[in-house]
């Protein structure tokens, strides 16, 4: 696991595998490149691909005559588990780190069910900043029996937490609706030229005979 937030190394690593086969060595190299934000540890890749190979989602393709060098690819299995974690709702609220290795991994075929990934993280942060002006509401109606000097002081430091709150969860709102924005504009984009391909067989057909 990462350090510091929710993403998987395995579902990391998984998805690396499955973009290129590759040896543990260069997947260290390719992990803190991609998901840098999530902190792992150098010898992430290593523990990572020796337990995904002994659950069977990863497989050993090519090896050095020495040994010194192996290198992995997914089995269908893994592939089937990377696009069902891509296609799962994320923790609410969403984890960054997470949804953002979701969308660099997924492939066309998971725009769909990415986006409305997207668009429940959205409402789980609407709901928190909800919670956050409730608390405000509630917190100026709370004040104990404290001198007038004490309620003052309480009353800022509260309000610059409950502020800070509000920008951040605001802040992870907008960056969320443009981030769906953005995927349910390659989806139009998808469907267009589906759509194209579909009447170009029929017109050429027409043009050949």
């Amino acid at each position: 696991m990462s350090r510091t937030t929710g993403l998987s190394a395995g579902d990391a690593v998984l998805g690396l595998l499955i973009e290129q086969p590759d040896h543990r060595f260069n997947l260290e190299r390719r992990l803190r490149e991609r998901f840098g934000s999530a902190q792992f540890s150098n010898t992430t890749a290593y523990s990572a691909v020796a337990r995904l190979e002994k659950e069977g989602y990863v497989r050993a393709v090519d090896a050095e005559p020495d040994g010194s060098s192996v290198t992995y690819e997914a089995t269908p299995e893994g592939v089937a588990r990377s696009r069902r974690w891509v296609r799962a709702l994320t923790g609410a609220p969403p984890l960054r780190e997470e949804l953002h290795a979701k969308i660099a991994l997924c492939e066309p075929r998971d725009l769909p069910h990415l986006i409305d990934v997207v668009y429940r993280a959205e409402q789980a942060c609407i709901a928190e900043l909800d919670r956050v002006g409730e608390r405000m509401v509630a917190e100026q109606g709370s004040a104990g029996p404290r001198t007038l000097a004490e309620e003052q002081w309480a009353s800022l430091m509260d309000r610059a937490v409950v502020y800070s709150e509000a920008d951040y969860w605001g802040g992870r709102i907008t960056q969320l609706a443009h981030m769906r924005t953005y995927l349910e504009e390659l989806r139009g984009e998808a469907e267009r030229r589906a759509l194209a391909q579909h009447w170009q067989g029929p017109a050429e057909s027409r043009r050949s005979a």
